[in-house]
């Protein structure tokens, strides 16, 4: 019989990659140009380049990995949500992509120079767990890489995603963790045993260039799929709408100015 905690994480991840693969290809034409500056410069403070093993946890449809085969990486990712995989497999054919959870990852130990995580640990149900994890397949003197919103600029989009998120019932399947204030991360990544080494914020501006395309990048992200479906389309538009006033530009467009802060830990 499975141990309690390994049924819990089955759960979570199966319920998250559920409400994920449901706006996987949305989420994919409409957002990941978002996280590119941030996977820059990641990358970058890794040093990825040719032959470096890459691992990147919750890889979604596939585009961080994409950047880092363009730098000569080998690269691997896993997801929870079936769909997003399918689209990674067509961004980055013949990578070693996986189904599965962040807590019990398929490969064996040391085998990783780097792993990374964006937006990703704080969905564990166990996020020390998680990172222990990460740091097993990664090679002595090798580095995890976890990135998050936060840090000290702006945060435009997560502002209207706890506004709206506020108007349904609350979904979430593991507490809200503060991972983007300074500090946090760091704290979580020495009791999973790793060394924080570096740390950044990264602005990661968001500007679509209508309310229809603001809509439809927003709606397709698993943490508001339950708004959606609980306001219904029009109700939750109109939510969508008012709560983003704030950011529209006088031509119709918006611009969410964000941050996102990251943490390089190595594995000693």
């Amino acid at each position: 019989r499975r141990c309690h905690s390994e049924v819990v994480e089955t759960r979570v991840a199966e319920t998250y990659g559920r409400r994920w693969s449901a706006g996987a290809a949305v989420r994919a034409e409409h957002l990941p140009r978002l996280s590119r500056p941030a996977w820059e410069a990641v990358l970058t403070v890794l040093d990825v380049g040719p032959g470096t093993t890459l691992l990147d946890v919750a890889c979604g449809s596939g585009e961080l990995l994409g950047l880092a085969r363009t730098r000569g990486a080998v690269v691997h990712g896993i997801d929870a949500a079936e769909a997003m995989i399918t689209l990674a497999r067509a961004a980055v054919p013949g990578a070693d992509l996986r189904v599965g959870t962040l807590e019990r990852l398929p490969w064996a130990d040391a085998a990783f120079d780097v792993v990374t995580g964006f937006n990703a640990f704080q969905f564990a149900p166990d996020v020390v767990a998680a990172l222990a994890e990460a740091a097993r397949v990664t090679r002595p003197g090798g580095r995890v890489a976890v990135c998050n919103w936060g840090g000290a600029g702006p945060q435009d989009l997560v502002t209207v995603t706890h506004e709206l998120q506020a108007l349904a019932p609350d979904a979430a399947l593991v507490p809200r963790r503060p991972v983007g204030e300074p500090g946090v991360l760091e704290e979580l990544l020495r009791a999973a045993g790793l060394r924080p080494w570096a740390t950044g914020d990264v602005a990661v501006p968001y500007a679509p260039p209508d309310r229809s395309t603001l809509g439809r990048g927003m709606f397709a992200a698993g943490n508001l799929r339950h708004v959606a479906e609980h306001l219904g389309p029009e109700r939750a538009c109109a939510a969508l709408t008012a709560a983003a006033v704030p950011f529209r530009q006088s031509d119709g467009s918006y611009l969410f100015h964000s941050t996102f802060r990251w943490v390089v830990a190595e594995r000693d």
